[in-house]
Protein backbone atom coordinates (compact mmCIF):
# COMPACT_ATOMS: atom_id res chain seq x y z
CA UNK A 1 0.00 0.00 0.00
CA UNK A 2 3.16 2.28 0.85
CA UNK A 3 4.48 2.34 -2.68
CA UNK A 4 1.40 3.35 -4.00
CA UNK A 5 1.31 6.09 -2.15
CA UNK A 6 3.43 8.23 -4.41
CA UNK A 7 0.85 7.92 -7.18
CA UNK A 8 -1.89 8.72 -5.46
CA UNK A 9 -0.53 12.00 -4.29
CA UNK A 10 0.15 12.48 -8.23
CA UNK A 11 -2.63 11.62 -8.94
CA UNK A 12 -4.50 14.46 -6.42
CA UNK A 13 -1.76 17.30 -7.41
CA UNK A 14 -2.58 16.63 -11.27
CA UNK A 15 -6.50 16.90 -10.55
CA UNK A 16 -6.40 21.04 -10.51
CA UNK A 17 -4.97 21.15 -13.88
CA UNK A 18 -7.41 18.70 -15.01
CA UNK A 19 -10.50 21.02 -13.96
CA UNK A 20 -8.27 24.32 -15.32
CA UNK A 21 -8.37 22.60 -18.37
CA UNK A 22 -11.94 21.41 -18.26
CA UNK A 23 -13.13 24.75 -17.49
CA UNK A 24 -11.11 26.76 -20.14
CA UNK A 25 -11.83 24.16 -23.32
CA UNK A 26 -15.98 24.46 -22.17
CA UNK A 27 -15.78 27.95 -22.02
CA UNK A 28 -13.76 28.67 -25.15
CA UNK A 29 -16.18 26.07 -26.86
CA UNK A 30 -19.15 27.92 -25.68
CA UNK A 31 -17.84 31.41 -27.32
CA UNK A 32 -16.06 29.76 -30.08
CA UNK A 33 -18.68 27.61 -31.58
CA UNK A 34 -22.17 29.17 -30.26
CA UNK A 35 -23.89 30.44 -33.40
CA UNK A 36 -20.59 29.98 -35.65
CA UNK A 37 -23.10 29.46 -38.75
CA UNK A 38 -24.43 33.12 -38.25
CA UNK A 39 -23.72 34.93 -40.78
CA UNK A 40 -24.59 32.41 -43.10
CA UNK A 41 -22.31 33.85 -46.10
CA UNK A 42 -18.80 33.99 -46.55
CA UNK A 43 -17.44 36.88 -44.35
CA UNK A 44 -13.96 39.05 -45.64
CA UNK A 45 -11.34 36.69 -46.37
CA UNK A 46 -13.42 33.50 -46.35
CA UNK A 47 -13.91 34.95 -49.73
CA UNK A 48 -10.30 33.78 -50.40
CA UNK A 49 -9.46 31.01 -48.20
CA UNK A 50 -13.17 29.16 -48.46
CA UNK A 51 -12.96 29.47 -52.34
CA UNK A 52 -9.35 28.03 -52.29
CA UNK A 53 -10.56 25.11 -49.95
CA UNK A 54 -13.19 24.08 -52.03
CA UNK A 55 -10.82 24.23 -54.96
CA UNK A 56 -9.10 21.51 -53.49
CA UNK A 57 -11.86 19.28 -53.22
CA UNK A 58 -13.24 19.86 -56.51
CA UNK A 59 -9.56 19.94 -58.64
CA UNK A 60 -9.96 23.25 -60.05
CA UNK A 61 -6.27 24.87 -61.05
CA UNK A 62 -5.79 28.09 -59.13
CA UNK A 63 -2.66 30.68 -57.95
CA UNK A 64 -2.46 30.69 -53.69
CA UNK A 65 -0.26 33.77 -52.34
CA UNK A 66 -0.30 31.86 -49.34
CA UNK A 67 0.90 28.27 -48.23
CA UNK A 68 -1.59 25.67 -48.89
CA UNK A 69 -1.89 23.99 -45.52
CA UNK A 70 -4.83 26.40 -43.80
CA UNK A 71 -7.00 25.62 -46.75
CA UNK A 72 -6.76 22.06 -46.41
CA UNK A 73 -7.66 22.26 -43.22
CA UNK A 74 -10.52 24.25 -43.80
CA UNK A 75 -11.03 22.12 -46.77
CA UNK A 76 -11.20 18.93 -44.18
CA UNK A 77 -14.47 20.44 -42.11
CA UNK A 78 -15.79 21.27 -45.44
CA UNK A 79 -15.52 17.05 -46.54
CA UNK A 80 -16.59 16.44 -42.75
CA UNK A 81 -19.78 18.22 -42.31
CA UNK A 82 -20.61 20.28 -46.13
CA UNK A 83 -20.29 23.51 -47.69
CA UNK A 84 -22.09 25.20 -45.33
CA UNK A 85 -20.81 27.81 -42.38
CA UNK A 86 -20.43 24.92 -39.97
CA UNK A 87 -18.28 22.71 -42.46
CA UNK A 88 -15.90 25.87 -43.29
CA UNK A 89 -15.57 27.26 -39.59
CA UNK A 90 -15.47 23.95 -37.30
CA UNK A 91 -11.89 23.12 -37.97
CA UNK A 92 -10.60 26.92 -37.06
CA UNK A 93 -13.35 26.77 -33.79
CA UNK A 94 -11.28 23.36 -33.04
CA UNK A 95 -7.36 25.14 -33.11
CA UNK A 96 -8.83 28.39 -31.28
CA UNK A 97 -9.71 25.89 -28.56
CA UNK A 98 -6.89 24.61 -29.21
CA UNK A 99 -4.92 28.03 -28.55
CA UNK A 100 -6.42 28.46 -24.68
CA UNK A 101 -5.54 25.05 -24.32
CA UNK A 102 -1.94 25.80 -25.05
CA UNK A 103 -1.93 28.78 -23.41
CA UNK A 104 -2.40 27.18 -20.36
CA UNK A 105 -0.09 25.23 -20.54
CA UNK A 106 3.09 27.28 -21.38
CA UNK A 107 2.21 29.67 -18.84
CA UNK A 108 2.08 27.12 -16.44
CA UNK A 109 5.93 26.16 -18.02
CA UNK A 110 7.02 29.05 -18.45
CA UNK A 111 5.86 30.13 -14.91
CA UNK A 112 5.99 27.13 -12.52
CA UNK A 113 2.45 27.98 -11.46
CA UNK A 114 -0.96 26.52 -12.89
CA UNK A 115 -2.45 30.21 -11.38
CA UNK A 116 -0.57 32.06 -14.33
CA UNK A 117 -1.58 29.73 -16.74
CA UNK A 118 -4.95 29.25 -15.86
CA UNK A 119 -5.37 33.19 -15.68
CA UNK A 120 -3.67 33.55 -19.36
CA UNK A 121 -6.07 30.90 -20.66
CA UNK A 122 -9.04 32.56 -19.16
CA UNK A 123 -8.04 36.01 -20.65
CA UNK A 124 -7.04 34.12 -24.38
CA UNK A 125 -9.92 32.63 -24.33
CA UNK A 126 -12.10 36.00 -23.69
CA UNK A 127 -10.04 38.12 -27.01
CA UNK A 128 -12.26 39.24 -29.34
CA UNK A 129 -9.40 38.96 -32.02
CA UNK A 130 -8.91 35.57 -31.19
CA UNK A 131 -12.63 34.78 -31.00
CA UNK A 132 -13.08 36.57 -34.33
CA UNK A 133 -10.46 34.50 -35.92
CA UNK A 134 -11.21 31.33 -34.64
CA UNK A 135 -15.09 31.63 -35.86
CA UNK A 136 -14.34 31.89 -39.54
CA UNK A 137 -13.10 30.23 -42.17
CA UNK A 138 -9.53 31.73 -42.02
CA UNK A 139 -6.11 30.92 -41.50
CA UNK A 140 -4.66 32.96 -38.62
CA UNK A 141 -5.85 30.75 -36.17
CA UNK A 142 -3.72 27.64 -37.15
CA UNK A 143 -0.28 30.18 -37.72
CA UNK A 144 -0.73 31.02 -33.90
CA UNK A 145 -2.00 27.19 -33.02
CA UNK A 146 1.18 25.40 -34.57
CA UNK A 147 3.43 28.30 -33.43
CA UNK A 148 2.31 27.57 -29.67
CA UNK A 149 2.60 23.58 -30.05
CA UNK A 150 5.92 24.41 -31.62
CA UNK A 151 6.92 26.27 -28.20
CA UNK A 152 5.22 23.51 -25.69
CA UNK A 153 6.76 20.43 -27.71
CA UNK A 154 9.95 22.13 -27.73
CA UNK A 155 10.12 23.15 -24.10
CA UNK A 156 8.70 19.78 -22.70
CA UNK A 157 11.69 18.33 -24.03
CA UNK A 158 13.62 20.09 -21.52
CA UNK A 159 11.60 18.74 -19.09
CA UNK A 160 12.17 15.86 -16.58
CA UNK A 161 10.68 12.52 -15.74
CA UNK A 162 9.02 12.45 -19.80
CA UNK A 163 7.00 9.33 -20.92
CA UNK A 164 8.53 9.54 -24.34
CA UNK A 165 11.91 10.30 -25.82
CA UNK A 166 13.39 13.56 -25.94
CA UNK A 167 13.69 13.72 -29.39
CA UNK A 168 10.49 12.24 -29.80
CA UNK A 169 9.34 15.96 -28.57
CA UNK A 170 12.06 17.88 -30.63
CA UNK A 171 10.43 16.60 -33.53
CA UNK A 172 7.01 17.23 -32.86
CA UNK A 173 8.06 20.71 -32.32
CA UNK A 174 10.23 20.58 -35.84
CA UNK A 175 7.19 19.49 -37.10
CA UNK A 176 5.04 22.58 -35.98
CA UNK A 177 7.04 24.72 -37.06
CA UNK A 178 7.16 23.21 -40.23
CA UNK A 179 3.29 23.68 -40.04
CA UNK A 180 3.35 26.97 -38.87
CA UNK A 181 5.31 28.05 -41.96
CA UNK A 182 3.43 25.68 -44.42
CA UNK A 183 -0.02 28.04 -43.03
CA UNK A 184 1.73 31.48 -43.42
CA UNK A 185 5.23 32.54 -43.79
CA UNK A 186 4.94 34.67 -40.66
CA UNK A 187 5.02 31.40 -38.87
CA UNK A 188 8.57 31.17 -39.22
CA UNK A 189 8.98 33.03 -36.41
CA UNK A 190 8.82 30.27 -34.20
CA UNK A 191 11.98 29.44 -35.77
CA UNK A 192 13.57 32.46 -35.26
CA UNK A 193 12.85 32.36 -31.40
CA UNK A 194 13.66 28.18 -30.98
CA UNK A 195 16.87 29.03 -32.83
CA UNK A 196 17.75 31.92 -29.91
CA UNK A 197 16.67 30.06 -27.20
CA UNK A 198 18.71 26.79 -28.33
CA UNK A 199 21.68 29.22 -29.21
CA UNK A 200 21.58 30.63 -25.46
CA UNK A 201 21.46 27.62 -23.44
CA UNK A 202 24.55 25.82 -25.78
CA UNK A 203 25.97 29.24 -25.21
CA UNK A 204 25.54 29.52 -21.58
CA UNK A 205 26.67 25.78 -21.16
CA UNK A 206 29.98 26.68 -22.42
CA UNK A 207 31.06 30.23 -21.65
CA UNK A 208 30.72 31.59 -18.50
CA UNK A 209 30.04 35.62 -19.51
CA UNK A 210 27.11 34.13 -21.19
CA UNK A 211 25.86 32.27 -18.20
CA UNK A 212 25.40 35.41 -16.17
CA UNK A 213 23.21 36.53 -18.62
CA UNK A 214 20.97 33.74 -19.36
CA UNK A 215 18.42 32.60 -16.98
CA UNK A 216 19.56 29.84 -15.60
CA UNK A 217 16.99 26.87 -15.19
CA UNK A 218 15.98 23.53 -15.56
CA UNK A 219 15.07 24.37 -19.38
CA UNK A 220 17.53 25.85 -20.05
CA UNK A 221 19.65 23.73 -19.00
CA UNK A 222 18.37 20.81 -20.28
CA UNK A 223 18.87 22.74 -24.02
CA UNK A 224 22.36 22.92 -23.59
CA UNK A 225 23.06 19.59 -23.44
CA UNK A 226 21.12 18.75 -26.89
CA UNK A 227 23.15 17.46 -29.50
CA UNK A 228 23.79 20.15 -32.34
CA UNK A 229 22.89 17.55 -34.91
CA UNK A 230 19.49 16.16 -33.34
CA UNK A 231 18.83 20.20 -32.43
CA UNK A 232 19.49 20.54 -36.70
CA UNK A 233 17.32 17.97 -38.05
CA UNK A 234 14.55 17.93 -36.03
CA UNK A 235 14.43 21.74 -35.49
CA UNK A 236 15.44 22.70 -38.90
CA UNK A 237 15.74 19.85 -41.95
CA UNK A 238 12.26 18.43 -40.92
CA UNK A 239 10.11 22.08 -40.86
CA UNK A 240 11.46 22.37 -44.29
CA UNK A 241 10.53 18.63 -45.19
CA UNK A 242 7.42 19.34 -43.93
CA UNK A 243 6.63 22.97 -45.49
CA UNK A 244 8.18 21.37 -49.03
CA UNK A 245 5.97 18.47 -48.41
CA UNK A 246 2.91 20.79 -48.00
CA UNK A 247 2.85 21.46 -51.59
CA UNK A 248 2.44 18.21 -52.89
CA UNK A 249 -1.37 18.11 -53.63
CA UNK A 250 -0.69 21.81 -54.63
CA UNK A 251 1.67 21.19 -57.15
CA UNK A 252 -0.25 18.09 -57.93
CA UNK A 253 -3.24 19.92 -58.90
CA UNK A 254 -1.63 23.11 -60.15
CA UNK A 255 1.90 21.98 -62.55
CA UNK A 256 1.76 25.46 -63.85
CA UNK A 257 5.20 26.18 -61.01
CA UNK A 258 7.43 24.01 -59.91
CA UNK A 259 7.97 24.21 -56.30
CA UNK A 260 10.61 27.02 -56.51
CA UNK A 261 9.43 29.12 -58.80
CA UNK A 262 6.14 28.83 -56.67
CA UNK A 263 7.94 30.03 -53.93
CA UNK A 264 9.33 32.94 -56.15
CA UNK A 265 5.96 33.78 -57.10
CA UNK A 266 4.48 33.77 -53.42
CA UNK A 267 7.17 35.97 -52.50
CA UNK A 268 6.74 38.62 -55.14
CA UNK A 269 2.95 38.66 -54.46
CA UNK A 270 3.45 40.11 -51.12
CA UNK A 271 6.09 42.03 -52.20
CA UNK A 272 5.01 43.99 -54.97
CA UNK A 273 1.76 44.24 -53.36
CA UNK A 274 0.52 47.99 -53.31
CA UNK A 275 -2.97 47.48 -52.74
CA UNK A 276 -4.57 50.13 -49.69
CA UNK A 277 -7.60 49.41 -47.44
CA UNK A 278 -9.79 51.65 -45.23
CA UNK A 279 -8.97 48.94 -42.11
CA UNK A 280 -5.38 48.75 -42.55
CA UNK A 281 -3.58 50.11 -39.95
CA UNK A 282 0.34 50.60 -38.53
CA UNK A 283 2.26 47.93 -36.79
CA UNK A 284 3.23 49.95 -33.92
CA UNK A 285 -0.87 50.95 -33.17
CA UNK A 286 -1.97 47.05 -32.93
CA UNK A 287 -2.02 47.37 -28.79
CA UNK A 288 -3.74 50.60 -28.48
CA UNK A 289 -6.20 49.11 -30.53
CA UNK A 290 -6.42 52.59 -32.84
CA UNK A 291 -7.70 50.38 -36.16
CA UNK A 292 -9.83 47.40 -35.43
CA UNK A 293 -11.38 45.38 -38.96
CA UNK A 294 -14.59 45.26 -40.09
CA UNK A 295 -15.66 41.30 -41.12
CA UNK A 296 -19.55 42.13 -41.37
CA UNK A 297 -22.05 45.06 -41.56
CA UNK A 298 -25.69 45.07 -41.27
CA UNK A 299 -28.29 46.62 -40.42
CA UNK A 300 -31.68 46.40 -39.82
CA UNK A 301 -33.56 49.82 -40.92
CA UNK A 302 -36.85 48.07 -40.47
CA UNK A 303 -36.66 46.68 -36.81
CA UNK A 304 -33.32 49.77 -35.87
CA UNK A 305 -31.12 46.24 -35.58
CA UNK A 306 -27.29 45.93 -36.51
CA UNK A 307 -25.61 42.79 -36.86
CA UNK A 308 -21.67 43.26 -37.52
CA UNK A 309 -18.21 41.53 -36.57
CA UNK A 310 -15.39 43.73 -35.67
CA UNK A 311 -12.22 42.20 -35.49
CA UNK A 312 -11.55 44.06 -32.44
CA UNK A 313 -9.39 43.02 -29.46
CA UNK A 314 -10.29 43.19 -25.75
CA UNK A 315 -10.34 46.52 -25.08
CA UNK A 316 -8.96 46.45 -21.54
CA UNK A 317 -7.45 43.01 -22.25
CA UNK A 318 -4.96 45.05 -24.87
CA UNK A 319 -4.20 47.75 -22.76
CA UNK A 320 -3.12 45.88 -19.78
CA UNK A 321 -1.11 44.02 -21.33
CA UNK A 322 0.78 47.20 -22.50
CA UNK A 323 2.43 47.68 -18.90
CA UNK A 324 2.66 44.10 -18.51
CA UNK A 325 5.24 44.03 -20.91
CA UNK A 326 7.11 46.49 -19.89
CA UNK A 327 7.07 44.96 -16.24
CA UNK A 328 8.01 41.77 -18.07
CA UNK A 329 10.68 43.70 -19.49
CA UNK A 330 12.45 44.23 -16.36
CA UNK A 331 11.80 41.22 -14.76
CA UNK A 332 13.78 39.93 -18.08
CA UNK A 333 16.51 42.30 -17.76
CA UNK A 334 17.18 42.76 -14.52
CA UNK A 335 15.86 39.66 -12.84
CA UNK A 336 16.92 36.90 -15.42
CA UNK A 337 13.22 35.75 -15.16
CA UNK A 338 12.73 32.71 -17.79
CA UNK A 339 9.16 32.76 -18.38
CA UNK A 340 9.59 36.99 -18.75
CA UNK A 341 12.66 36.31 -20.87
CA UNK A 342 11.04 33.37 -23.21
CA UNK A 343 8.12 35.98 -23.64
CA UNK A 344 9.90 39.16 -24.25
CA UNK A 345 11.76 36.80 -27.31
CA UNK A 346 8.71 35.75 -28.66
CA UNK A 347 7.42 38.96 -28.48
CA UNK A 348 9.88 40.42 -30.66
CA UNK A 349 9.95 37.66 -33.32
CA UNK A 350 6.59 37.81 -34.11
CA UNK A 351 5.89 41.39 -33.97
CA UNK A 352 8.70 43.47 -34.17
CA UNK A 353 9.39 41.99 -37.85
CA UNK A 354 6.50 44.02 -39.03
CA UNK A 355 8.14 47.56 -38.27
CA UNK A 356 9.96 46.25 -41.98
CA UNK A 357 7.23 45.26 -43.97
CA UNK A 358 6.32 48.06 -46.75
CA UNK A 359 3.15 46.44 -47.56
CA UNK A 360 -0.49 47.02 -45.73
CA UNK A 361 -1.26 45.36 -42.77
CA UNK A 362 -4.24 44.87 -40.16
CA UNK A 363 -4.44 44.71 -36.78
CA UNK A 364 -4.85 40.95 -36.86
CA UNK A 365 -1.37 40.50 -37.93
CA UNK A 366 -0.72 41.32 -33.92
CA UNK A 367 -2.10 37.49 -32.85
CA UNK A 368 1.66 35.70 -32.91
CA UNK A 369 2.81 37.86 -30.40
CA UNK A 370 -0.74 38.72 -28.63
CA UNK A 371 -0.40 35.63 -26.62
CA UNK A 372 2.61 36.35 -24.79
CA UNK A 373 1.83 39.95 -23.79
CA UNK A 374 -1.12 38.26 -22.10
CA UNK A 375 0.47 35.83 -20.62
CA UNK A 376 2.80 38.14 -19.07
CA UNK A 377 -0.37 40.39 -18.12
CA UNK A 378 -1.49 37.05 -16.02
CA UNK A 379 1.50 37.01 -14.31
CA UNK A 380 2.01 40.46 -13.09
CA UNK A 381 -1.90 39.90 -11.80
CA UNK A 382 -0.75 36.58 -9.89
CA UNK A 383 2.55 39.16 -8.97
CA UNK A 384 -0.26 41.78 -7.14
CA UNK A 385 -2.85 39.20 -6.08
CA UNK A 386 0.38 37.46 -3.93
CA UNK A 387 0.12 40.93 -1.81
CA UNK A 388 -2.16 42.07 0.75
CA UNK A 389 -4.26 45.16 0.58
CA UNK A 390 -4.71 47.32 -2.16
CA UNK A 391 -2.33 45.58 -5.04
CA UNK A 392 -4.85 42.18 -4.13
CA UNK A 393 -7.70 44.40 -5.01
CA UNK A 394 -6.26 45.99 -8.30
CA UNK A 395 -5.34 42.08 -9.56
CA UNK A 396 -9.28 41.05 -8.77
CA UNK A 397 -10.60 44.31 -10.43
CA UNK A 398 -8.74 43.65 -13.19
CA UNK A 399 -9.79 40.55 -13.92
CA UNK A 400 -13.32 41.53 -13.55
CA UNK A 401 -13.06 44.29 -16.18
CA UNK A 402 -11.59 42.07 -18.53
CA UNK A 403 -14.64 39.56 -17.95
CA UNK A 404 -17.20 42.92 -18.22
CA UNK A 405 -15.45 43.93 -21.07
CA UNK A 406 -15.88 40.58 -22.81
CA UNK A 407 -19.64 40.60 -22.15
CA UNK A 408 -19.83 44.14 -23.19
CA UNK A 409 -18.15 43.42 -26.78
CA UNK A 410 -18.99 39.24 -27.42
CA UNK A 411 -22.03 40.91 -29.77
CA UNK A 412 -19.86 42.23 -32.24
CA UNK A 413 -17.46 39.70 -32.28
CA UNK A 414 -20.29 37.15 -33.00
CA UNK A 415 -22.90 38.43 -35.11
CA UNK A 416 -25.45 39.23 -32.87
CA UNK A 417 -28.47 41.48 -33.55
CA UNK A 418 -28.23 44.64 -31.40
CA UNK A 419 -30.49 47.92 -31.43
CA UNK A 420 -28.42 50.94 -33.39
CA UNK A 421 -27.55 52.78 -30.09
CA UNK A 422 -26.47 49.61 -28.44
CA UNK A 423 -23.58 49.14 -31.66
CA UNK A 424 -22.68 52.93 -31.35
CA UNK A 425 -22.18 52.97 -27.11
CA UNK A 426 -19.28 50.51 -28.32
CA UNK A 427 -17.96 52.46 -30.48
CA UNK A 428 -15.54 54.28 -28.03
CA UNK A 429 -13.18 56.03 -30.93
CA UNK A 430 -14.26 57.14 -34.23
CA UNK A 431 -11.92 54.91 -35.60
CA UNK A 432 -13.44 51.81 -34.60
CA UNK A 433 -16.07 52.41 -37.13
Amino acid sequence: MASDLPFIRQRFSDRPQIWYQAFLITLAAILRFWRIESPDALVFDEVYFVTDAKYYLDGTPFFDSHPPLGKYLIALGIRFFGDTPLGYRFVDALFGIGIVLLVFRLGTILFEDRRVGFLAGLFVALDGVLIVESRLGLINTFAVFFNLAAYYLFFRSAMDNLPKPRWLYLAGAGVCIGAGFAVKWIGLASLGVILAMYLAAKSAEQWGIIRRVVPNNEIMRHLGTVHPDLFLTCCVLLPVVVYASSFIIHIGQNPEYHFFELQRQIYGYHAHLQAEHGYASPWWSWPLLMRPVSYFWQHDHANQTVTTILNLGNPLLWWFTIPAVFFGLWMALFRKHFGASFAILAIVFHYLPFSMISRISYLYHYMGALPFAIILLAFGVLKLWRFEGWRREIAAFVVLLIILSAVYFYPIWTALPMPVGAYYQRMWFLNWI
